[in-house]
């Protein structure tokens, strides 16, 4: 049932087509707020808007690599909503190979959507919300993999634990302006991203034995904390990244190795 938490409140929300920011998205307007969609899926981004209805919502296609449309976004939230007040920086790719056999083109493409784009986001995200000067709160996705290695995610783990960093450093500089910045870190969750990967037989099964509450998540789990990190009701979180995976941090990685028949010697 909503209850208004956000009442008043614009956000932006990247990777906003589908998934865990198309939930955030559809979340975040039942609380009362009204959003920015972006994502580099064009036609996806007018579905959510259109299913949302304009006076809630609007979007563009992105790519959050080019600084200069990442700043156009953030000019969106005040040129169609007149402020910002949440940022849920969620864009983000993956991407499997052994690290001695890791293509650099691909490394450096992995670490440039999930570490350098989210970076993009908080810089311009930052600036205009210090400008405006009502404070606001900052979420970035990392993963449960920014604290636990897995194999074949050298670039994966290696982004998303800078992104870690990345809300700590953030949270220490906005902190005086009133601007919390916060993670959250989900482990597997049914997305179209991990579909291919979950469809690996007996890898789903593999996760959910590694996870102590005994299932992967759902858009549904991250997007609730989201909420609550847009939310006054953690007016003095800052700097935190929470991870949302069951308990699968307290054991180890599948052994996707195995899995996916390649050597890692």
């Amino acid at each position: 049932m909503a209850t208004g938490r956000l009442d008043g409140k614009v956000a932006i929300i990247t990777g906003g087509a589908s998934g865990i920011g198309k939930r955030t998205a559809e979340l975040f307007v039942e609380e009362g707020a009204r959003v920015i969609i972006a994502d580099l899926n064009g036609d996806g981004v007018a579905a959510v808007v259109a299913q949302l209805g304009k006076s809630n919502a609007d979007g563009l296609e992105l790519d959050i690599r080019d600084e200069e449309a990442v700043k156009g976004m953030v000019d969106q939230a005040f040129s169609r909503f007149g402020r910002l007040d949440i940022a849920f920086n969620n864009a983000g790719i993956g991407g499997f190979s052994p690290i001695h056999q890791y293509p650099l083109e691909e490394w450096e493409r992995i670490v440039s959507v999930c570490l350098t784009g989210t970076f993009l986001c908080i810089k311009h995200e930052a600036g205009r919300l210090i400008a405006q000067g009502q404070g606001g709160s900052i979420i970035n996705v990392a993963s449960i993999n920014a604290v636990q290695a897995t194999e074949g995610f050298a670039a994966y783990c290696s982004a998303k634990a800078g992104v870690a960093m990345l809300t700590k450093v953030a949270a220490l500089e906005l902190g005086r302006h009133r601007i919390r910045v916060n993670g959250i870190g989900p482990g597997v969750v049914h997305t179209p991203l991990a579909e291919l990967m979950l469809s690996v037989p007996g890898l789903e099964d593999a996760f959910i034995h590694e996870a102590p509450i005994g299932r992967v998540g759902e858009p549904e789990d991250v997007a609730r904390l989201a909420l609550y990190l847009a939310s006054d009701e953690s007016s003095l979180m800052t700097g935190q990244t929470l991870f949302s995976d069951g308990g699968a941090t307290l054991k180890k990685y599948p052994e996707l190795f195995s899995y996916f028949r390649l050597m890692g010697g």
